[in-house]
This record gives structure tokens, sequence and C-alpha cells, in this order.
């Protein structure tokens, strides 16, 4: 196995894609932006609720930094990410961590059929679904593609709902499309209420659906995490603490 570069080659590869987002810790040593995903809350409660998984989908992984995390207790992690640019970041990290078990794709998750990646044992779809214009379309494959989804996402305030698509209930938000990095891939997204993404949940096929915590005080809106099986699915390990307002929502 070839050494990896010294830390004054992969300053220079870090630069060279700048500006990142997340921080990456290799030998010892931090690189890329200021945010760190060590320590995330959101994969613990994945590890939590499938502590079994060993095939893993996840669903917008900008520069990889949840998708590491994820493969160093997995065989296999696919990673989808709309944009180019990102990719190429996620595989710099990938080669100098040398995550013989993760694969990148490149794919618009507006219009991607999940179903032609395979089946795999659960879902991490993390901040995805507030940038979509459709979410629904992407919500109503999982179950024919995995057993378990964890999802974190922003929704819409109640109060707040003043528009109806697909007979659920939200909000219609801007986005940056293409050009912006951090934005959905088109120029408006749709942002569920909470009932109404529980409600396309339960329909779609997951029968257990826990609320695990909300960030009510997030500056850009309500944010939730959300764990969802279906019947044949193990049950999960307990979970870190949820917070007062969690709550379980089962299929009638």
């Amino acid at each position: 196995m070839n050494p990896r570069p010294a830390r004054a080659e992969i300053t220079a590869e870090f630069e060279q894609l700048a500006p990142w987002v997340f921080q990456f810790r290799i030998d010892g040593a931090d690189y890329g932006g200021r945010v760190s995903a060590l320590g995330d809350m959101r994969i613990d409660h994945f590890r939590a609720c499938a502590p079994e998984a060993k095939t893993i989908l996840e669903l917008g992984s900008l520069e990889g930094a949840h998708t590491f995390l994820l493969a160093e207790h997995a065989q296999r992690v696919l990673a989808i990410e709309g944009r180019a640019a990102n990719l190429r970041k996620a595989r710099l990290v990938q080669r100098l961590l040398r995550a013989d078990n993760v694969e990148f794709v490149q794919a618009n998750l507006e219009e991607t059929d999940l179903t032609s990646f395979g089946k795999f044992d659960a879902v991490l779809c993390c901040g995805l679904l507030y940038h979509l214009p459709e979410p629904w379309k992407l919500l109503e494959q999982l179950p024919r593609v995995a057993p378990k989804v964890l999802i974190w996402t922003q929704y819409a305030d109640d109060l707040a709902a003043d528009t109806v698509r697909h007979g659920l209930r939200g909000i219609v938000r801007v986005e940056g499309g293409a050009d912006e990095p951090l934005s959905g891939m088109s120029h408006s997204a749709f942002w569920l209420t909470l009932g109404s993404l529980i409600k396309v949940l339960t329909t779609s096929g997951y029968e257990r659906v826990h609320v695990l915590h909300h960030d009510l005080e997030h500056a850009n809106g309500p944010a939730v995490v959300i764990s969802a099986a279906t019947a044949a699915a193990p049950p999960a390990q307990a979970a870190p603490a949820r917070s007062s307002l969690a709550r379980l929502f089962r299929r009638s």
C-alpha cells in the first residue's frame, strides 16, 4: 500500500478544490471547511435505528462528510450527489482515506429512479427533502429500496402552510438552482408540513414512523429527525434521547 501524501501536498489538493463546507480529519490533521461531522447526532440516530445495516444508500451526500462516517460500520455505502464539484471533493477524500467500500454516483435526485441502484439495508436522507420541488416522488420510492430510512429535514409550520400539492400541505420556497452550491437543483422547493411528511411515509409502505428529535430553534425553520421502517424490518436499538415532542405514528 502506498503511503499517503505529505500534509503540504494534501493541503494543496484541498486548496485546489476550495471552497469547502465540511472539515475532514486525515492522519490527525484537519482539512477543508469549518463544519465537522464528527459527533453529528444524526449519524448517532442512524446507527441506533439501523445497527444491522451493512449496505447503505445515502441521498444528497455533498462532499461526503457523512458518507465516510457511515462507511466505518458498513460493507458498502452508495452515495448519490447532484453536483460534479462536490463529487470531486468527495473522491479526493475517499482516496486519502482509502475508503474502498464507498461509491459516489452523480444523479439529480429530483428525477432519479432509486430502484435502479438496487436494494439496501437502510437509507440516510439528510438535508435533502427541503430542496426538492416534489419531495413525495422521492419518498414514495424509499420502501422499495430499503426497509429502513433515517431522515433529517426542515419542514413547513402548519400555520404557514398555504399550498396544497399532490394532496399534501406545505409552502413554496425559493432555491438558488443548479448554480448555487448549497441549493437544490431547481429554482423552487416545496416544504411539506410534518403531518404531510409522515403521511407520505406511511402511505408509501413504512408502518413504523418515529419522530426522534425536533429543533424548533433552527435558524432556517423547524427541523426534525425521523426514522421509518417497514413491518418486516428488525427492531431498532434504543435511540439517543428524544425531545419532549417525540411521538410514534403507525399506519392504520
